[in-house]
């Protein structure tokens, strides 16, 4: 698990030792004055936090605290070098937020700009290089397409067309289902469609592109 007070101060570190000044940094990336602040509180987004990494010249892995080593593409010295690691071939990894509080395939969960946020590896792949985030499913409404548990990867969209899977906040409660005319839809049949009236508060929070095995 990851927390942003320990990203926080990492970036404050590696500042300090390379004589960057914080504020001249935020505002050459284009990020605001008030970045470090909301980092003490709130996880950066995947984009931001490899922004800060290109400028300070370090892995995004030394601002998480997933290595000591500050430098980009070198071996930690304390790790061994074994030599069948330079043999085999490996895959390419993209970092992407993960909700750990789930959107729910059935009767509605909380999901709201203040759920907490976790990042994680995953495999790069044309479908996770789309991704903006990953959301795990709570029910089985939308069997059989997707399971209780499934991670589900989600682009960032404010509206999808129908007959397209979505992420949806309705009330508050946010919910995985197929976009309808007036409805969202579950796969499963057991479930009724969620019928929407003009007195919903409802958006769209992404749109469904497929799943990630964590």
């Amino acid at each position: 698990m990851y927390f942003s007070n320990d990203i926080a101060i990492k970036i404050k570190k590696i500042a300090k030792e390379k004589n960057i000044k914080l504020s001249g940094m935020f505002e050459k990336i284009g990020l605001g004055r008030n970045t470090m602040a909301n980092l003490k509180t709130s996880m950066p987004k995947a984009d931001t936090l490899a922004k800060i990494a290109d400028y300070l010249n370090c892995s995004v892995d030394y601002l998480l605290g997933r290595t000591d080593n500050p430098e980009i593409n070198k071996i930690n010295d304390k790790k061994p070098l074994i030599i069948e690691e330079i043999n085999t071939p490996t895959k390419k990894t993209i970092i992407l937020p993960f909700y750990r509080t789930p959107a729910s395939a059935g009767a509605g969960s909380l999901l709201s700009d203040e759920t907490p946020i976790e990042y994680t590896n995953v495999t790069k792949t044309e479908k996770t290089s789309a991704a903006d985030f990953i959301l795990e499913v709570r029910g089985d409404s939308m069997q059989p397409k997707f399971f209780d548990g499934d991670c589900v990867l989600v682009k960032q969209t404010n509206s999808i067309y129908e007959e397209e899977i979505g992420v949806f906040i309705l009330n508050n409660e946010s919910y995985i289902k197929k976009m309808g005319r007036k409805e969202l839809i579950s796969l499963n049949p057991a479930y009724e469609p969620i019928k929407l009236s003009e007195y919903d508060d409802i958006r769209c929070a992404g749109k469904v592109i497929g799943t990630v095995e964590l």
